[in-house]
């Protein structure tokens, strides 16, 4: 593929020597990464196409039947026919911990879009105990909002559990799935796409460039919420407003980025050390600010 198109945005050859994890979706995300000269990737899901997905994701009625991972595999394989891609069809909670090590471990970002809350949890347990940055991308119900959470162990204070300890608390009481039942193909495209680029900038991150400089810019602004329906409430809260303010030119499509800190006694991430990141081809130290 020639990427000099790209090239003064993106650092294509740290992409080309990075990999990510895909647990659950985010089909769309990693092809597009792989646009972006993402070098290798693993796809976890055991799930087959239905044919209801051809009509909110990047599937075919000539995938129905079959896995979702392979369709996926072989599409990234048509754009970059150099990309590694491995197959896992298999329950994401199901991986111990050694052998997510022995398999996993040299990944470089865990992207977790599974709307089945137990496999959310999972990839924030095993990205905080493995240092291995997390990005978490959902819709609301009828996709009229969306969510983007990213952990990088040495920018943000709050991991996913941190952020999202009520929704824990709502799975615990036997509740596991995240339903996005309305939700569009477009609704889905919004929220890919910016949880697209926060793929890219924690790849990428240090480079003299615009995504390069991504990260640090939002710092532990890690939570994003992304507004699509120009009428939507979080219950009675309209929390756009709240942070944009009542003009009419806060519509839609706006997205706000919400600085998070960590629960101390957070389960997951409460006992971790926060570090210097080193900027290798600048050989600076950025620090936590």
């Amino acid at each position: 593929m020639n990427f000099d198109r790209i090239s003064q945005t993106i650092d294509v050859e740290r992409m080309q020597h990075s990999h990510a994890t895909i647990i659950g979706g985010a089909y769309a995300v990693g092809s597009d990464l792989v646009r972006c000269g993402l070098g290798s990737l693993t796809l976890i899901d055991y799930d087959i196409v239905t044919e209801s997905n051809p009509a909110r994701q990047d599937f075919s009625s000539t995938d129905v039947g079959l896995h979702k991972v392979e369709v996926a595999a072989a599409l990234m394989r048509r754009i970059n026919p150099e990309v590694e891609v491995d197959v896992m069809i298999r329950d994401f909670c199901s991986i111990s911990d050694d052998e997510f090590e022995t398999n996993l471990g040299h990944t470089d970002l865990i992207i977790n879009a599974a709307d089945y809350f137990p496999a959310q949890a999972r990839g924030c347990l095993l990205a905080v105990r493995f240092g291995i940055p997390g990005l978490w991308i959902g819709l609301y119900r009828q996709g009229r909002a969306g969510e983007i959470v990213y952990w990088v162990l040495d920018v943000t204070d709050a991991c996913y559990r941190c952020i999202c300890s009520s929704r824990y608390r709502v799975f615990e009481s036997g509740q596991a799935a995240i339903s996005s039942a309305g939700g569009t193909i477009f609704d889905m495209r919004i929220v890919d796409g910016i949880a697209g680029q926060l793929a890219v900038g924690i790849l990428t991150r240090g480079a003299p460039n615009r995504m390069g400089r991504l990260i640090d810019k939002l710092g532990n602004r890690n939570l994003l919420q992304v507004k699509i329906d120009p009428d939507y409430r979080l219950g009675d809260k309209d929390i756009f407003s709240q942070y944009l303010g009542t003009h009419p030119a806060n519509f839609s499509f706006t997205t706000i980025a919400l600085p998070m800190e960590r629960d101390e006694n957070c389960p997951d991430c409460g006992g971790i050390e926060r570090r210097e990141y080193r900027d290798e081809e600048n050989r600076e130290t950025v620090s936590d600010g």
